[in-house]
């Protein structure tokens, strides 16, 4: 925790009402100092409630609500209320909805609706959702001057923890179809395969139905059909409604397309009644596609819930889609799905790179410094791509330190190094559920570790450490010694690889180190 008294006034009297004043303007200081801990809250619920803990507890609110905007829209979903009536949180965000543009617009860092205050959270120019307060006769004076602070600061919590969300379910997904890549060359049971791929992309979208329509290559027209139930196969598609109004639009422009409510929508009851033995409510519907040929057509529909399919639902869906596409050239499905993956990871990490300035490219640089030092003591083909991926997401655990220490422009203090230090265990934490990725896990938790024994975070020594983590400690090293820094220059290359030599036998292994050196003085 900061000390904060340097700045406070010390009253010498306990009873001058200054010192009352100055007592409760360090316990608020402490509480919005004490935000920053929220950063470590990576499961969004979690989160969310502790900020609104801290929000009652600092502005002394009788009743609150935490409502988070959805994606693609300026729906808010209320997901945390204390003592709110359904009827008043319905009118308090009707409301908020028609006075919001207007806040935009004005230099306001408040919207007050009737008896309630409410602050919208936002960051890079987006809302990320809103806390609703309503304060009684014990709210401090200064009220107004703290809750636009505790907003920015509730902001940078919630939007990691948004992106560790997106991203968790993201992996999750991609886990199922990475398993089914590597069924896939084994399985030549089309049905079968599809019929799993319908079931991740109808259980990753919150979907009841999802369906599949393919087309035989040349003349467009159907050739095989599938629906996949919430409740298990068993509903089909007539032939003669197979090719839809709907169908042929999405054919037609190659794009994907969303219907909030198909039965009063351009394509009507008929469309709504297409898959038998289920009335669909709403749709999403996208093209399947392999280097550029139309291959079919898939659908998910009646998403749970009160909120429409979004961009996240369409992203999730041509990941699967592409598969699928995939599955109908067996041949060469397990190669591009791997590719397909790496490239997702990549932009997940880029993502968290770009949270500190002076690390934008890092993952990038230490995964390819990384495969080559592994090229260079020979190892195999299948030891270098868990090595790739290793080094794509060695410092994924970032996503759950605070800006503030990332990107502090000095050097860090005994605790904020002790935050930095729990981030390879937040990246196995983030990873543990994911069973494809267990075989990196160990690269990802001892990259920090030291030969001598004095790294961390469990301080292995010598061979203990995995080799994957001493090539990537190396090549992670090397990329930091190289790179600007906020509180130094970046060295030269011949510096740093004297550095590398220096340290073979107390920080790396001494025949890594060697082989590194001698692999960039090629260069």
């Amino acid at each position: 925790m900061f000390n904060t008294s340097w700045f406070l006034p010390k009253a010498a009297n306990p009873q001058d009402g200054l010192f009352q004043e100055n007592q409760l303007l360090k316990n608020q200081i402490q509480e919005l100092l004490s935000l920053e801990e929220t950063g470590f809250f990576i499961e969004l619920d979690s989160l969310l409630k502790a900020i609104l803990r801290k929000a009652l507890i600092l502005c002394k609110a009788e009743c609150s609500f935490f409502a988070l905007a959805q994606p693609d829209t300026s729906k808010l979903d209320v997901r945390i209320t204390n003592q709110i009536l359904d009827e008043k949180m319905s009118s308090l965000l009707a409301k908020f909805d028609k006075e919001y543009p207007q806040w935009q617009e004005s230099e306001s860092e408040l919207i007050t609706i009737d008896d309630f205050i409410i602050l919208p959270l936002t960051r890079r120019h987006r809302m990320l959702g809103v806390i609703g307060l309503k304060l009684n006769s014990s709210a401090p004076e200064n009220v107004c001057e703290l809750l636009p602070i505790l907003a920015r600061q509730a902001a940078v919590s919630l939007e990691s923890a948004i992106l560790y969300e997106k991203m968790f379910k993201r992996l999750l997904v991609l886990s199922n179809v990475f398993i089914l890549g590597k069924e896939i060359i084994s399985n030549l049971n089309l049905a079968g395969l599809v019929d799993k791929f319908l079931s991740v992309a109808r259980d990753g979208t919150s979907s009841e139905v999802a369906s599949v329509i393919l087309l035989q290559e040349y003349d467009m027209k159907p050739s095989f059909n599938q629906v996949q139930l919430h409740t298990g196969p068993g509903s089909f598609v007539s032939e003669d409604k197979l090719m839809s109004p709907v169908v042929m639009q999405v054919l037609k422009t190659k794009k994907p397309l969303i219907v909030e409510d198909l039965a009063n929508s351009e394509f009507g009851q008929d469309e709504a009644n297409r898959i038998s033995a289920v009335t669909l409510r709403n749709a999403l519907y996208l093209p399947l596609s392999a280097q550029e040929v139309i291959l079919g057509i898939i659908q998910v529909s009646n998403k749970s819930g009160k909120f429409p399919y979004s961009s996240e639902d369409v992203d999730l869906l041509k990941i699967l889609s592409s598969q699928i596409a995939f599955v109908i050239q067996n041949a060469r499905l397990f190669l591009n799905l791997q590719q397909a993956y790496i490239h997702t990871l990549s932009a997940l990490t880029s993502a968290i790179d770009a949270k500190d300035s002076y690390t934008h490219g890092h993952s990038e640089r230490v995964t390819q410094l990384s495969i080559e030092l592994a090229r260079e003591v020979s190892l195999s083909a299948e030891a270098i791509e868990e090595i790739r991926l290793a080094g794509t997401l060695h410092d994924i655990g970032k996503i759950g330190i605070p800006e503030s220490i990332l990107n502090k422009p000095g050097r860090l203090t005994d605790e904020e190094f002790g935050v930095i230090k729990s981030h390879p265990d937040l990246g196995v934490r983030i990873l543990a559920n994911v069973d494809f990725l267990s075989k990196i896990i160990p690269g990802i938790k001892h990259h920090h570790e030291r030969y001598d024994g004095h790294g961390y975070p469990t301080g292995l020594k010598g061979e203990e450490i995995p080799l994957s983590a001493r090539i990537i400690c190396v090549a992670d090293t090397y990329d930091a010694m190289t790179s600007d820094r906020p509180y130094r220059k970046a060295m030269d290359t011949r510096t740093a690889l004297e550095e590398i030599s220096r340290c073979r036998n107390s920080q790396f292994d001494p025949s890594l180190a060697d082989a590194f050196v001698q692999m960039m003085g090629r260069r």
